[in-house]
């Protein structure tokens, strides 16, 4: 599988293959980065996501993300967790919005005070 390192500016183009015992292959990356960037990338793939969530009598939304990045697969699940809340003023940055988000064991967090 041909994919584009995304851990740094140099944008390695990367083969990652899984071999026949099951052990999985990175050529192509300049440093080590980019070998777990594609590891994971075969194994289980997550991303960081970002939205914006309802304040109770507010036009303005919320800008939240989750702490860390969440399996790919969930990305629907955590969208629609997200567009179903409404939050209580006030709100730092910081402040868990969604505990364990989508059975994910990811909090979603404030990311600007409101």
């Amino acid at each position: 599988m041909k994919m584009i390192c995304i851990n740094c500016p140099k944008g390695c183009e990367l083969d990652v293959e899984r071999t026949a015992d099951g052990a999985v292959s990175v050529a192509g990356n300049a440093c080590p980065r980019g070998e777990e960037y594609g590891r994971s990338e075969l194994v289980n793939p997550t991303r960081m996501v970002t939205a914006l969530v309802r304040v109770a009598g507010m036009r303005k939304p919320l800008p939240v993300k989750t702490k860390t990045a969440i399996p790919k697969g969930k990305i629907d699940a955590v969208l629609f967790a997200m567009h179903q809340t409404t939050v209580q003023l006030p709100v730092k940055i910081g402040d868990i919005v969604i505990r364990d988000v989508a059975e994910t064991g990811v909090d979603v967090v404030a990311t600007a005070n409101m």
